[in-house]
């Protein structure tokens, strides 16, 4: 690996992409009223397709801190989105789960955010995808 790869822009830009899609994915709940942020949204779309998880999962599955996950959930708690469910074997588990007013906003924002996924995607095939993907999977490993 030489020099001028390590210092290539690359992170930067990597960075950079990050921060324009989630100004624009927040800009986009906000003009259509969503009532959401971008992390709330990801905590929902990670709820709803495990049904049922601990804060623990949660925060390993979205690659966030448990203080971060604590947080978003008690939001998403006022908001009667999520509701907690204490395990009845072991007191100190509690379970994560959609309510029915978590699935519907869910399947309320699910398409916007498909619409807003496909503006990213213009131009880029298939195989760029999977490109892309091996590319990142290689990065996130890579870093201990």
């Amino acid at each position: 690996m030489t020099d001028t790869f390590v210092s290539n822009p690359s992170f930067f830009k990597l960075d950079a992409t990050l921060k324009k899609l989630r100004n624009y994915w927040q800009k986009t709940f906000d003009a259509q009223q969503k009532d959401i942020t971008v992390d709330q949204w990801l905590l929902i779309e990670n709820l709803y397709k495990h049904k049922k998880t601990t804060h623990n999962e949660l925060a390993r599955n979205t690659s966030k801190d448990i203080t971060t996950i604590s947080r978003i959930i008690e939001l998403l708690v006022k908001k009667g989105l999520v509701r907690r469910e204490v395990d009845s074997l072991d007191r100190r588990k509690v379970y994560l789960q959609l309510t029915p007013e978590g699935v519907e906003k869910y399947k309320d924002v699910k398409a916007v955010v498909y619409d807003m996924r496909k503006v990213g995607w213009k131009h880029l095939s298939e195989k760029d995808y999977e490109e892309l993907t091996r590319i990142l999977d290689t990065i996130y490993n890579n870093i201990p």
